[in-house]
């Protein structure tokens, strides 16, 4: 399964937008939460988008922390 194929997010908008959406979250916490919106366990969300999944490591677990440098 790449990025463009997974059940839940079954239209090119909707994945667009749910990509955008972890690109441009603050925290983990905000990750977490755009998972549930869409569904999605973190564990199917590492397994199903692993490029993004790395883009959110590097993210402080709430939005006040400061992010580790990369």
């Amino acid at each position: 399964m790449n990025e463009q194929d997974s059940e839940s997010l079954d239209s090119f908008r909707e994945s667009s937008a749910f990509e955008m959406a972890i690109k441009t979250a603050e925290s983990k916490a905000a990750v977490f939460e755009i998972l549930q919106e869409h569904d999605l366990s973190e564990e199917a969300f590492t397994n199903s988008f692993p490029v993004l999944a790395k883009v959110t490591q590097g993210l402080p677990h709430v939005p006040d922390e400061a992010a580790p440098p990369v």
